[in-house]
């Protein structure tokens, strides 16, 4: 059975970084639609649909962060933003308007390809709820006042479905199937990422602040994470040194 390519669009103003990029995508059997312009996004995407979007941060036209603000009410795959910054502020703001990853410059081919894989796989729903106590896949899962439906991918808030990213989803979804489990930021990281914890990463810490909002909880966490049972994702422990949000 032949393996379904996939179709990206990459959108990177750097003629060489985006020649780079799309060769080794292309070798790794993607279909690869350029361009240059941040406001060229909304076309290709209607076009073309795609898999996922890979965007530079900065951008002629419209910056990644513009373009993620447009494009997200009707584009639900993952966008992969490539950026030379290292700013915590941008990357907060990038992932609540439904940034999935990020990836820093100068890009590392093989760790790329990995994170690109580990969205789609996200994306199709191939995350597999319920992996550390029981392999047995449930549709629908409730846990106090939130309702997640796997097929649809959906979860509920009492009778008000939430919008959520793919990767909030599959975050949300995992802590609910695993309410009252000790969940490591190292097991968390290959789970809902597909590469394992770097000491340093925060992007976690910030998708659990975005589910927070999204769920209404204005409340403190009542300890540190790394000790207390996070309130607001149904009694589920995270361990691991997660710092307060």
């Amino acid at each position: 059975m032949q393996a379904i390519r996939h179709k990206l669009v990459l959108i990177e103003d750097d003629a060489r970084q985006q020649q780079l990029v799309a060769s080794f995508l292309n070798n790794e059997g993607f279909e690869v639609i350029t361009a240059e312009r941040g406001d060229m996004a909304t076309q290709l995407l209607e076009q073309h649909q795609p898999s996922a979007l890979l965007l530079d941060l900065m951008l002629p036209g419209m910056d990644g962060i513009q373009v993620c603000q447009k494009v997200r009410s009707f584009f639900h795959g993952p966008i992969l933003m490539l950026t030379a910054q290292n700013d915590d502020a941008t990357e907060v703001s990038a992932l609540n308007i439904g940034v999935d990853d990020f990836l820093s410059k100068p890009l590392r081919p093989h760790v790329l390809l990995a994170r690109l894989r580990s969205a789609l796989r996200r994306s199709e729903g191939v995350v597999q709820p319920n992996t550390l106590a029981n392999p047995q896949i449930k549709q629908r899962i409730r846990c106090q006042d939130l309702t997640a439906d796997q097929s649809q991918r959906c979860i509920w808030l009492g009778e008000q479905q939430l919008e959520l990213t793919d990767a909030e989803f599959d975050l949300l979804y995992f802590f609910m199937d695993n309410a009252g489990h000790v969940l490591p930021r190292d097991l968390l990281f290959q789970k809902m990422r597909g590469i394992d914890y770097d000491g340093l990463d925060r992007s976690l810490d910030m998708r659990v602040s975005t589910i927070r909002k999204k769920l209404n909880d204005n409340t403190p966490p009542t300890a540190t994470l790394n000790r207390c049972v996070v309130r607001v994702i149904c009694l589920c422990k995270v361990s691991s040194s997660l710092k307060p949000l």
